[in-house]
């Protein structure tokens, strides 16, 4: 299997550079990246070729520490399933048609993902972390006549984790119905897992060796290591082989001067309270999964080439459980409803506003978001449990759709808008407004509050000067006060500008930032709580 997916590999890239002839351009780039909050040079090739109607980019690099050690996880070769997301790492894209053609597909990153009007689906990305997490996603549109299809992935090293399609259809300038469907088939496969072992690094004690993942004791010695034998470190071997027991009693004597043989627990075992880690989670084994759909219907009122004005509506539904806070019994999932919705565009200005509720409560808006893949699945802290001497902290992984549990009956408002200038920038501006029960837990109950949204973009759509390109963004999501600026994981920004130094040389920077409760103590403001992403380079073409 792996040599067949290797040959098909190579044979692709060969048959892509015989057919594009003298079309081949080839960029390099040399630059730096932060990976884990570690810098690391980089050096590219980024060849891109045409292959009859597709266009494909490979992305061939290598990430150098200042020892001249290689980043290993991008070139692993160790068993199948590293080979494949190797391999499938390369792929910058592939891509056949335009985003606004009839047949359009591209598979590599994505970014700005919605489906339809955008209550379940609206501005994903898969890419918010590369590169030191990189996925290859799917995106696909197809139109004829009044039939839209649209289809999306968000990578293929998860073999399709989370998938996503919508169709529409209806009777010209009369109406449209669309029907989307979006599945998560296990929220923990968001979760690193550097080793393949099926446990996330998360919470396994060797991320980079695939044969350990529970080290009890804390001793640099996995508790199946052939040479623990005491596994919860309370100093009395814990293992069932009297042969063990007595090399063990045996070099601890020669160690102090004594000889044990004689004694009594020398044939025996004197540790019967073992205490040790639980197995971790194993996303091979343990799935969750969540699910939506939703059914829209929307009728144009005036329709020209450059004004449109329409109503619409939207019943979103997620299908999957959650945890009531105050009961702590799990509960079904919520739907949406977007009675009323105007959607406008007056020549560069499109405006769209909603009614929104929700009826039941266990319901997010525009659940996959832009930051979606970050809070995915999380961590959240558990009380101190005591392995031998040692008190260690414990933590367990919650998903997204636990939390929905907080969310109760709401109403409120939501708008957005964009505006092009002079074809060349683009701002958009989001915010939402839903008031009603809330589940505080200072106090123990569900209140009265707001969950409040705001989204800004910037994007310079053409080149000016030496600008060749620019954007940035901030998101801020269901708190009481998006202006008050105090992170939490639902906070992602970033910026990005590419200059022409001249010779052909463009330096490109990017920088993101999110958030993360990595330490698991219900806050983001801890230092390795903070997840900034610096990519800096020069990058040329031959």
């Amino acid at each position: 299997m792996l040599k067949r997916v290797t040959i098909i590999f190579s044979i692709f890239i060969v048959l892509g550079l015989v057919r594009a002839q003298n079309s081949l351009s080839v960029q390099g780039a040399l630059g730096f990246v932060t990976i884990d909050d570690k810098i690391w040079g980089q050096i590219a090739l980024r060849p891109v070729f045409p292959l009859w109607k597709f266009r494909v980019a490979l992305d061939l690099f290598f990430y150098i520490d200042q020892n001249g050690n290689i980043h290993q996880d991008e070139w692993n070769f160790s068993t199948d399933e590293a080979i494949k997301n190797t391999l499938i790492d390369k792929i910058l894209f592939i891509q056949f048609g335009k985003h606004d053609e009839p047949v359009y597909l591209r598979l590599g990153m994505l970014d700005r993902v919605t489906l339809g009007y955008g209550a379940l689906v609206f501005d994903y990305t898969n890419g918010f972390l590369y590169p030191q997490s990189r996925k290859i996603g799917l995106e696909n549109k197809l139109r004829w006549k009044s039939f839209e299809f649209e289809a999306f992935a968000n990578d293929f090293k998860e073999n399709l984790g989370l998938v996503g399609i919508r169709a529409q259809t209806g009777a010209a300038n009369l109406f449209t119905i669309g029907i989307t469907g979006v599945l998560d088939r296990n929220q923990y496969l968001g979760l690193e897992d550097s080793d393949y072992d099926g446990r996330p690094d998360l919470v396994d004690d060797f991320p980079n060796n695939r044969s350990y993942w529970i080290d009890s004791d804390g001793d640099g010695l996995a508790d199946n290591h052939m040479d623990e034998i005491d596994r919860d470190g309370d100093g009395f071997p814990d293992i069932y082989d009297l042969d063990v027991i007595h090399a063990y009693w045996d070099a601890l004597g020669d160690a102090v001067g004594e000889d044990f043989s004689n004694e009594t627990y020398y044939d025996s075992l004197p540790d019967e309270n073992v205490e040790l880690k639980n197995e971790p989670l194993n996303v091979d084994k343990e799935t969750d999964a969540v699910a939506g759909f939703g059914l829209d219907i929307g009728v144009p009122i005036i329709q020209t080439e450059n004004i449109y004005v329409g109503m619409y509506s939207q019943y979103p539904q997620l299908v999957g459980e959650t945890t009531n806070p105050g009961t702590l019994e799990s509960e079904a999932l919520g739907s949406g409803l977007v009675p009323a919705g105007l959607a406008t565009r007056f020549g560069p200005l499109s405006l769209n506003l909603e009614y929104r509720m929700v009826p039941k409560g266990n319901f997010e808006f525009e659940y996959w978001n832009r930051n979606y893949e970050i809070t995915r699945s999380t961590l959240t802290p558990l009380d101190l449990t005591t392995f031998g001497n040692q008190n260690e902290p414990r933590f367990h992984l919650v998903t997204k759709e636990s939390g929905l549990g907080r969310i109760g009956i709401m109403k409120g408002y939501y708008g957005r808008v964009q505006i092009e200038l002079g074809e060349s920038v683009w701002l958009t501006t989001a915010y939402q407004n839903l008031t009603g029960a809330i589940w505080k837990s200072d106090q123990r109950s569900f209140t009265n509050g707001s969950l409040r949204n705001f989204l800004a973009a910037v994007e310079l759509a053409r080149g000016i000067g030496r600008i060749q390109y620019a954007s940035a963004y901030y998101q801020q999501r269901n708190v009481p006060d998006p202006f008050k600026f105090n992170p939490t994981e639902n906070t992602v920004m970033g910026y990005n500008f590419g200059v022409k130094l001249g010779l052909g040389i463009l330096l490109n920077y990017t920088y993101k930032r999110t958030y993360r409760d990595n330490n698991g103590d219900g806050d983001v403001n801890d230092t390795d709580d903070v997840i900034n992403i610096i990519i800096i380079e020069a990058s040329f073409g031959f």
